[in-house]
């Protein structure tokens, strides 16, 4: 805003100098620099994109492009719409400074249909949604061999645990695989067996932490070995050091 003619050139200073903004809300949507995996998963995408959006690839790859002055999504994916067989359904979630899922704030979604609506086909639609977060935890019980302290065992699986639930290595829609969790902790030296192994959902406030509010049924979702999230969902470990449990028996 413009002063008064009247008004100094040193108090006009002074006073935008001392104006001060808050903002009551945490900023959401922003990213870290992406990985090389990260980085390797949108070029696979860029490679065969086209100036309109055509093809899933297209889509995802436009997300992904979008100039980062209208913010960024941490993970996206396309599935069909149900009601138009002419459009589709893209799920988005964002982080939030700590590295936590957290939903796309409503300015981030509204610069996103702004921006695609540019390269989409007249006759297509894109209904942006919201990504279902499902909180995970596990529980497992082991037999160790002789000679190893059990704390040092749990905690080396812990840890590579930890890191398979990485939200970074995630996508929208991936599953869990339970041979995978099998074979991390079997791979860790001092493991004879395991006894047993329990994925679990962890919903609203336990131990006075908070989760998402979505109850996944995980018995329900196992097929084949692995635990395939709803349409649109994801996966994550939100408190490792606590949603991760094990002990030797």
């Amino acid at each position: 805003s413009k002063f008064n003619s009247s008004v100094s050139p040193s108090t006009e200073a002074a006073v935008r100098a001392s104006t001060d903004v808050l903002n009551l809300r945490r900023a959401t949507g922003g990213e870290d620099e992406p990985t090389l995996e990260e980085l390797r998963n949108i070029a696979i995408f860029n490679r065969s994109t086209q100036k309109r959006i055509v093809t899933r690839e297209d889509l995802i790859a436009r997300v992904y492009s979008m100039p980062s002055n209208f913010g960024r999504v941490f993970r996206v994916a396309v599935a069909d719409n149900p009601r138009n067989p002419r459009g589709a359904q893209l799920h988005v979630i964002s982080r939030t400074a700590a590295g936590n899922l957290v939903t796309s704030t409503d300015t981030l979604k509204q610069n996103l249909a702004k921006y695609l609506n540019s390269f989409r086909l007249v006759s297509d639609s894109i209904d942006i949604l919201d990504a279902i977060v499902i909180n995970l935890g596990m529980n497992y019980s082991i037999t160790i061999e002789k000679g190893y302290r059990s704390e040092v065992v749990i905690s080396a699986i812990n840890s590579k645990l930890a890191s398979y639930f990485d939200i970074k290595k995630f996508q929208i829609n991936k599953p869990v695989i339970i041979g995978e969790l099998e074979n991390i902790i079997l791979n860790v030296p001092g493991v004879v067996s395991i006894i047993s192994l329990n994925v679990v959902n962890n919903a609203g406030v336990l131990n006075s932490k908070l989760y998402s509010t979505f109850r996944f049924d995980i018995k329900q979702s196992l097929d084949r070995g692995m635990i395939f999230p709803p349409v649109g969902g994801i996966f994550e470990v939100k408190f490792p050091n606590e949603d991760i449990a094990g002990r030797v028996v």
